[in-house]
């Protein structure tokens, strides 16, 4: 058995389904998936569904699975036609969310069953904010994208969803002493150009030299840039072995 953790997938399921197979994933394994699993790529909804349908798979809540909830509901109520007589509140959680690449999941949906959406709409809202694990040993802190307001006198129940999906943390700063905190959201092209002094999108992407997992200070970000035309990557918590497709 191995312990996995992979994290902003967006939709793009022939890859993720070439890196189970790159880690050689068993039905012994466990996967952890740190959110945004939908939006911009046209499958996200097949990837929540063979993770919902398998117990070796446990999902986290993404800030692109939260900005979805509300549409989706919407959706599954009302017909699309009524899109005119949308309620002001409902019709600005849908711009916000077809902004950041929610057309393609919103397509997605309206192909399945009632049955089919009324399950996804379960799962979306039974999403964990967070996980606590113990691996050979080392604890790991596994969030979508970091944790905002950090306090070391906080314990993690104490943080909002939002505190928890929305914001990066500091990548220079070491959160905990005994823990590593492994995140998504934040490509890791971005935290190479910070860390660099670079300006945003100065790095070559073609050869994805810095679309690679980042490790330092206790952190281990993981979201090496699938959803903006970069790698999947995985790590195993076991030994942090990387792998990448």
């Amino acid at each position: 058995m191995a312990t996995y953790v992979i994290s902003d997938i967006h939709g793009d399921y022939e890859r993720f389904v070439k890196l189970l197979a790159t880690i050689k994933f068993n039905p012994s394994d466990k996967v952890y998936l740190l959110g945004d699993m939908i939006d911009r790529g046209n499958q996200g909804l097949k990837i929540l569904q063979r993770a919902m349908k398998n117990t070796s798979f446990v999902a986290l809540m993404g800030n692109h699975e939260y900005t979805a909830i509300k549409p989706l509901n919407w959706l599954f109520n009302n017909d699309v036609s009524q899109f005119e007589n949308m309620p002001v509140d409902v019709k600005k959680d849908f711009v916000e969310w077809l902004n950041i690449g929610g057309q393609s999941t919103m397509k997605e949906f309206q192909a399945l069953t009632h049955d089919e959406q009324a399950e996804i709409l379960n799962y979306l809202n039974e999403l964990l904010p967070y996980k606590e694990l113990t691996v050979q040993g080392q604890k790991f802190v596994l969030v979508h994208a970091g944790i905002d307001n950090f306090s070391k006198e906080k314990e993690l129940s104490e943080y909002s969803i939002e505190e928890l999906i929305f914001d990066k943390p500091s990548y220079y700063l070491k959160y905990f002493d005994d823990k590593y905190l492994v995140t998504g959201h934040t490509p890791t092209r971005y935290i190479r150009e910070e860390e660099l002094n670079l300006p945003r999108g100065i790095v070559d992407k073609s050869g994805h030299k810095y679309d690679k997992i980042y490790k330092k200070k206790r952190h281990i970000a993981i979201d090496c840039g699938c959803g903006y035309g970069g790698l999947l990557g995985a790590i195993c918590l076991e030994n942090l072995q990387e792998f990448y497709v």
